[in-house]
């Protein structure tokens, strides 16, 4: 099982407020992708502060896959559908889509201490 880290920005609106969505509905979206040689067991999703201004939903997958590496591409190509023009989240996006180094290298619990 492979943890990877992602992060959704919503589209600005006119009136400066970002549009908004629930962590559950993304927690479901995320487990019910359909995706290549990958499977996401796992969610956590929360509404967080990115970065300075912006906000967004930051989400940590458990996914089953071949490698460290088919579950990154497989959630990358998932979460490009999720903020396609079709998807769920259609004009949001992808701000970051990458293996959790901390629980990849087995350093977890060193950083729950920090």
């Amino acid at each position: 099982m492979y943890a990877i880290r992602l992060e959704l920005v919503p589209p600005p609106v006119e009136d400066g407020c970002p549009e908004t969505a629930g962590a559950a509905p993304v927690r479901t979206a995320l487990l019910r992708l359909r995706l290549d040689g990958a499977r996401v067991c796992h969610a956590r999703v929360r509404a967080v502060r990115l970065r300075a201004g912006v906000d967004g939903l930051a989400a940590v997958c458990f996914l089953t896959a071949s490698s460290l590496l088919a579950a990154e591409l497989a959630l990358r190509a998932g979460a490009a559908r999720l903020v396609g023009p079709d998807g769920p989240l259609a004009g949001w996006s992808v701000e970051r889509c990458e293996a959790d180094p901390w629980i990849a290298l087995g350093l977890w619990q060193d950083s729950a201490r920090s």
